[in-house]
């Protein structure tokens, strides 16, 4: 399988390839042409150092140098788009046409609010056929982001908030749930480098909630230029993925010294950067962070500090060799307790994050054939994070075991007769690698271009951590089945290696006719050369057809895949523990004995486990209307049927229990022992192995719309409706079991907890089903001769939906202690199965046995919940201060709405829309 899937990859990349060999050969040189560009500051006239000059379709790429000057070489004859940014300045546009040699000069325009145009929202990416926003500066600076979280609320279909920084901030596109599979939240590619949380391991039972996705809150907003989301089918450069992809860029360039401060009741967020010069040797810029925010001001029980560091050096080795590198450290500390001005009784829980990453990324213009552009990624992210919880053990029963057995057998165990307080400790040292090279040239024939890229990466990650253990061992912080230490360093390393292949066609058909093509091909291989290599083949395309000037219509489908983090390749032992002996006489405590049997199964790794599979499939209309409005509408389907979830397979073992009256040799005063030969009783107990599988399915489905309805110029105010309507359906195609009832077995059953057989039921009738339909209204006026913008928007939430449905269902099989599966055909439903797993037809006498209709499962309540109507409204005003700085204002929730609604499957009045409520001030100055 695996030669097959790179047959196929090297065959469509010599597909891809062959007309450009035929091509190249066929061009004239003569046909080919140099564009120089010279690039200043408009008013100082003083030459820009590094900024991007970019050819569209062509994509073909270069920065300035020192002098300010940049040059693409070997354009063919045609007429293009060229687009200049750098950060701090409006990006330049314009179309050219290379029929001869070129000397462009161009003067860059500083962003101010005084000029004409601003944008505060997010855009769609017109030159992106899949779903693609972008977020610019100044959308960034006037909402107050406080980190890459806060910008995720100016996406169609997510919800409006407050700037919050107390809880692990992460981002799921298009989904309504938190599953296995989704909990790895939206993959974030920060300046070339993917930042994962692969290597995140845990201590104990296998939960999405362990899981939040990479955590957005470290990545400070004051350092980002501009921000790309793509929610629909990415490029085929990007793998690793499920619920989108989110590129940032971070500040590269020559700036001012900036400070930035952010207030509001419950945060402070103060920055400082810079960016410097260095002539010919390059550019360094730098930015440090400080963020500090509790969820309650008046009472002090949850907090969160954030210190970061950032440098950037840009450096051009030649003329053809342009290279960035980042170093970025990062320091978070959380923390949750009780108020120490109410009352302190030691327990709390602290979190500590410290992390180290540097990343290369270097650009070389060879201007051949099949290597216009190489370019290369390096990086290395080092995180260490240190988790300590501290509460009360309490001894609800009397006393409280101390279980700490980490082998199977029978074990005695000590005991405590009051509460204790107790710490556990969790430390784990993620280390992620990374390395591509990606080969960029293209294509200019008749009325068609073509860009290209090739590609290959390396990730890999690691956890060196110690793990989970207890600060005292003789006080455990969870004295039972799920409070075993647990190495991280025990685990081996994640390998990932891909290669991918895209051609970017645009076909001018004539004036108005246009024809644009994103086709590409990924190849994945996980743990290669393993018992747990597995490969994905993802296949992507996105088209763009111009049907008239004032209509585009697009559509696409492709497939991304996810890989199993390390903690769903190699799960944590699965600990059972059942009371073998409970002897304790009162007035005799020498002779108290407390015994366990402790069954410990190593599932070790997840054999057979295979990446998450999303097929995305999207459609949609992009009108061009009258007066510069414009509406889109898109709707789209995302299917995974190979997420992960737990993998229902059983371990059988026997629990012996001693007694006084058998099993125990008991003499006063005297410690008791145990004859293990003479049980009073054997139990034979099912446990779960802790495997994981791909037994999650998900279907996301929606429809997108954002209506831009243009400016009404004498009033300076543009309006912009957007909305989703978004459907979540989740469901487990794993093995459906469940223990006989109780009522149907003897008593003795029920008291030890025990079950003759496991009932097996026919999978995917139960399933959970999310719905939300919401608007979001933005009102922005702009004024250039006051450089103010103010906007308001108003969200509302006009249909949320939950169901949990569960169907009738009768038993289709059974499986026996032996772990045989035996199969229940419809003639058998009439018969009896008695507790050794013996099936009658009709009800033996003298037996204990167990209808078969009597297995049926009926059908759940199945009434969806519907929450009321909500809206929220939040207002914004940005003003500068002319070149010294700025000022901007926010108030969320500005009518204070907060009203008591009912639900329709409830007649208490619940209290929504609490906590939107907020205000905040930010100030910036350039030194």
């Amino acid at each position: 399988m695996k030669q097959a899937y790179l047959f196929l990859l090297v065959f469509v990349g010599c597909l891809f390839c062959a007309p450009l060999c035929i091509c190249a050969q066929q061009t004239n040189a003569a046909n080919l042409y140099t564009v120089n560009i010279t690039v200043t500051e408009k008013t100082t006239k003083e030459p820009i150092v590094m900024a991007t000059c970019a050819l569209t379709p062509l994509e073909t790429r270069t920065v300035t140098n020192a002098d300010g000057k940049a040059q693409l070489r070997n354009v063919p004859r045609g007429n293009y788009v060229l687009t200049i940014s750098y950060v701090g300045y409006e990006e330049y546009r314009t179309n050219i046409v290379a029929d001869k040699n070129l000397d462009l000069h161009v003067q860059l325009t500083p962003s101010s609010l005084a000029l004409s145009e601003v944008v505060v929202t997010a855009t769609k990416k017109d030159t992106d056929p899949s779903s693609t926003y972008r977020v610019g500066r100044q959308a960034i600076d006037h909402l107050q982001a406080t980190s890459l979280a806060d910008l995720m609320q100016l996406i169609p279909g997510q919800l409006m908030g407050n700037a919050s920084l107390t809880s692990a901030q992460n981002i799921q596109l298009r989904t309504l749930v938190n599953n296995n599979t989704s909990a790895f939240g939206a993959s974030v590619v920060l300046d070339g480098m993917p930042i994962s949380n692969n290597a995140t391991l845990t201590q104990g039972g296998f939960s999405a909630t362990q899981f939040v996705g990479t955590d957005l809150r470290q990545v400070s907003a004051d350092n980002i230029d501009h921000v790309e989301v793509v929610s629909g089918i990415p490029s085929a450069e990007y793998g690793d993925l499920t619920s989108g992809l989110i590129v940032v860029h971070s500040k590269v360039g020559v700036t001012p010294w900036q400070v930035r401060a952010k207030v509001n009741p419950a945060l402070q967020n103060y920055s400082l950067g810079k960016g410097f010069s260095l002539g010919r040797a390059g550019v360094l810029n730098f930015n440090a962070d400080y963020a500090q925010t509790w969820s309650d001001p008046r009472m002090k029980t949850r907090s969160y500090n954030r210190y970061s560091l950032a440098l950037g050096y840009g450096y051009d080795f030649s003329k053809r060799w342009h290279t960035d590198t980042k170093l970025r450290l990062m320091y978070m500390k959380d923390w949750s307790g009780n108020d120490p001005d109410a009352f302190d009784d030691g327990s709390q829980s602290m979190a500590t994050n410290l992390s180290i990453s540097l990343n290369h990324n270097a650009r070389i213009s060879l201007d051949k054939w099949l290597a216009r552009t190489l370019s290369y990624t390096l990086g290395v992210n080092f995180v260490r994070t240190n988790t300590q919880n501290t509460g009360y053990v309490t001894a609800t029963s009397g006393l409280v075991p101390i279980i700490t057995a980490r082998q199977t057998g029978y074990h005695n165990v000590p005991w405590l007769t009051a509460s204790y307080l107790a710490t556990g400790k969790t430390e784990g040292q993620p280390l992620g690698l990374f390395a591509k090279v990606n080969d960029a040239f293209y294509l200019k024939v008749g009325k068609t271009h073509q860009s290209f890229k090739l590609g290959v990466d390396y990730r890999y990650d690691y956890n060196h951590g110690a793990g989970y253990y207890n600060a005292d061992d003789t006080h455990p912080y969870r004295p039972n089945a799920n409070g075993r230490p647990r190495p991280f360093n025990d685990v081996p390393g994640l390998h990932q290696f891909s290669a991918y292949v895209e051609d970017n066609l645009l076909w001018t058909i004539n004036r108005v006719n246009r024809l644009r093509i994103q086709a590409g091909l990924r190849f994945t291989t996980v743990q290669p050369f393993s018992n747990l290599a597995t490969t994905a083949l993802s296949p992507r395309i996105n088209a763009s057809f111009s049907a008239t000037h004032w209509l585009d219509v697009r559509a696409g489908i492709g497939l991304s895949s996810k890989a199993p983090g390390l903690d769903y390749l190699y799960p944590d032992k699965k600990y059972d523990d059942r009371v073998a002996v409970n002897y304790m006489p009162p007035n005799d405590p020498t002779s108290q004995l407390l015994n366990y049997h402790t069954e410990v199964y190593d599932v070790q790794r997840s054999l057979g486990l295979r990446n998450a599979t999303t097929t995305k499939v999207e459609m949609g209309l992009d009108f061009k209307l009258p007066n510069n409005k414009r509406l889109s509408l898109l709707a789209y389907t995302d299917r995974t049927p190979t997420g992960f979830g737990n993998l229902t397979q059983y371990h059988t073992y026997t629990s012996n229990v001693y007694t006084a009256a058998q099993g125990l040799n008991v003499s006063p005063t005297t410690a008791t022992s145990i004859d293990y030969d003479n049980p009073a009783r054997s139990d034979l107990v099912y446990m779960t192995t802790g495997r994981v599988g791909n037994t999650n399915s998900t279907i996301n489905k929606g429809v997108e719309m954002n209506f831009d309805f243009g400016e009404i110029a004498p009033l300076h105010t543009s309006f912009i409706l957007n909305g989703a309507y978004s459907e979540t359906k989740t469901w487990s195609t794993d093995l459906n079991t469940a223990s006989v009832r109780s009522a149907l077995l003897p008593a003795t059953y029920a008291a030890y907890g025990l079950t003759p057989f496991k009932v097996v039921y026919p999978t995917a009738i139960d399933h959970s089903t999310y719905r939300r339909f919401s608007n979001a209204l933005q009102v922005i006026t702009h004024i250039p001769a006051l450089r103010m913008v103010a906007s308001f928007t108003a969200q509302a939430i006009w249909y949320n939906f939950n169901l949990s449905f569960q169907g009738q269902a009768s038993a289709i099989g059974y499986i026996t202690p032996d772990l045989v599966y035996h199969n229940i055909t419809s003639d058998m439903m009439r018969g009896y199965i008695d507790l050794q797993g013996n099936f009658y037809n009709t009800k033996p006498t003298g037996v204990t046995t167990v209808a078969v209709a009597d297995l049926q499962i009926n059908e759940g309540n199945n009434v969806p919940t519907k929450t009321p109507v909500t809206w929220n409204i939040a207002g914004r005003l940005t003003k500068e201060l002319g070149k010294i700085g700025g000022l901007s204002l926010y108030v969320n929730n500005v009518l204070f709405y907060e009203p008591f609604l009912r639900s329709n499957v409830s007649a208490t009045l619940t209290q929504r829309n609490t906590g939107n409520f907020s205000y905040g001030l930010e100030l910036y100055i350039n030194l």
